[in-house]
């Protein structure tokens, strides 16, 4: 079992961690700033030589982290120091299409993820065992024009099968369940898969209490309002087990947030934020740092703590060397709209400049885009312009049509209940009542069945809140108050629905 990283022993004690001066100065950067003996532990059995396998390790610990970045960087020490190891191709490949974050890899992930894969394809692995992991991450990559989901579905199908053929194979086990969770139906439907995949990473960290991926995923697992009270505990012992790894001090305000736990939530993902940007350096910032500070802005939105709140936007806002990725682009525009949403700043919101940072290239992120325009709308309509709501809802329908042509489904839905609470408040603005309590009430079903992604804390504001809202404006406070009920179902101890709720149960 790998106990140590670097500089030391590895492989039960027996092997010394012994790389090259070019693999040597990458595993460096890998690791700076982090503490090789606080990665966790796997055990992970490869052909490749002893200097191949260690740095191997290193890819894999964080690999389960989902420091994709890092976890490269070691994957590509392991095939400088052993050209002939083939589960160093395995890695790279398996670094560039991130299977649970949505919006799939960049073009350049992309490309780099095929050549690892075809290199795959011109080499022999050692085993059985490892030739299984090889055809599991060259069917993402297989075939010409396939649709991401399509992709990932290949891949999590041949993930999973190889976890059932090596069940003895806790990394087989990990990555079985985090396939099982890509491939989850999205909203309630989730359930008894996210349930299943969490059952199987609570087994496996009694066997491994310090394999990173029984953590990671579990907690990838509990993350919805049905079952987060299962993954407390396990999320408050993540944050303990990699304690300057970036992406594990945020993780647990997964749990923390859809409890309402807006303290431990704000405090993670500060750490996680400043972890980030000291490892960063001078060079480009992974978009865990943009992530983690939108979910500290929206944990102390929900805490009242504004001025924290819009600190630290000014703060992200100051970055000009943010990784160009969906991550970074959700984080970004979700987070500026947040603060006036929540605060009733209608004005504010439709005021949000139509430019976003100009780091990010927005046309490969509509569904990040329509944020904004959502953001612009709502704040329009709430604010009595009317007009301006209309042409913020047709920028939402381009860019809906855009997104349908590109297969994002679950951003189709969530774009076409954001049409629609426009709608439904344009509708109320003009006295049609009927029209805007059926428009609001279809967009909060939409958005209750597809559920939100792990990318996001919450969404911009919750349609069934809204709901809430356009009746306490309507005036059918019992109404409103089961709207405001059920939105705290979903997302507990949320200041707006609280609020609302008690507007809904006075006099």
């Amino acid at each position: 079992m790998l106990k140590t990283v670097l500089g030391t022993t590895v492989s039960a004690g027996v092997m010394a961690l012994v790389i090259g001066p070019a693999s040597a100065h990458t595993l460096d950067a890998v690791l700076k700033d982090l503490d090789p003996a606080s990665l966790g532990e796997v055990e992970f059995a490869t052909s490749c030589s002893a200097e191949g396998d260690a740095a191997f390790q290193v890819g894999l610990l964080l690999l389960h982290h989902m420091m994709y970045r890092q976890s490269d960087a070691a994957f590509q020490a392991a095939a400088e120091a052993d050209p002939d190891c083939a589960m160093a191709q395995w890695g790279i490949a398996m670094t560039k299409f991130h299977p649970l974050w949505p919006g799939g890899p960049t073009p350049e992930e992309a490309a780099a993820g095929r050549a690892a894969a075809d290199r795959l394809s011109r080499m022999e692995p050692g085993t059985a065992r490892e030739a299984a992991y090889v055809e599991a991450v060259r069917a993402f990559y297989s075939g010409e024009d396939v649709p991401f989901r399509e992709r990932l579905a290949a891949w999590a199908g041949r993930q999973r099968g190889l976890a059932e053929t090596y069940p003895d194979d806790l990394d087989a086990v990990a990555f079985g369940a985090l396939a099982q969770l890509t491939v989850a139906p999205a909203g309630p439907g989730a359930v008894p898969d996210l349930s299943d995949a969490g059952r199987k990473m609570d087994a496996l960290r009694e066997k491994a209490p310090r394999h990173p991926g029984g953590y990671h995923y579990a907690i990838h697992a509990y993350d919805h309002p049905a079952l987060a009270n299962m993954g407390l505990e396990v999320a408050r012992g993540y944050k303990t087990l990699a304690p300057k790894v970036s992406h594990a001090l945020h993780m647990p305000s997964h749990i923390f947030t859809r409890l309402g736990l807006w303290g431990e939530s704000a405090e993670w993902n500060a750490r996680s934020a400043a972890a980030m940007l000291e490892q960063a350096g001078d060079g480009i910032i992974a978009d865990h740092y943009p992530h983690a500070i939108d979910y500290a802005v929206y944990a102390h939105l929900q805490a009242e703590e504004v001025a924290v709140a819009e600190a630290l936007l000014a703060e992200l806002e100051r970055h000009l060397n943010l990784e160009d990725t969906f991550g970074s682009a959700y984080a970004t525009a979700a987070s500026a709209a947040r603060v006036p949403l929540e605060t009733g700043n209608w004005a504010g919101a439709a005021a949000l400049p139509a430019d976003m940072t100009p780091v990010i290239t927005w046309a490969r992120y509509p569904q990040a885009v329509a944020m904004r325009w959502f953001a612009r709308g709502l704040g329009a309509v709430r604010s009595g312009d009317i007009d301006g709501a209309r042409t913020a809802s047709d920028q939402l329908t381009t860019y809906r049509d855009l997104m349908s042509e590109r297969a994002m489904d679950y951003w189709v839905a969530l774009t076409e209940a954001q049409i629609g609470t426009i709608g439904a408040w344009i509708a109320l603005a003009e006295g049609d009542h009927d029209t805007a309590r059926a428009l609001m009430t279809e967009a909060a079903d939409t958005e209750d069945a597809v559920g939100k992604a792990p990318v996001t804390p919450g969404h911009l504001l919750p349609a069934r809140e809204l709901l809430g809202d356009l009746l306490l404006e309507m005036g059918d406070k019992a109404a409103a108050k089961t709207a405001y009920e059920a939105s705290l179902q979903l997302a507990p101890n949320r200041a707006r629905s609280l609020k609302g709720l008690a507007l809904a149960g006075s006099d």
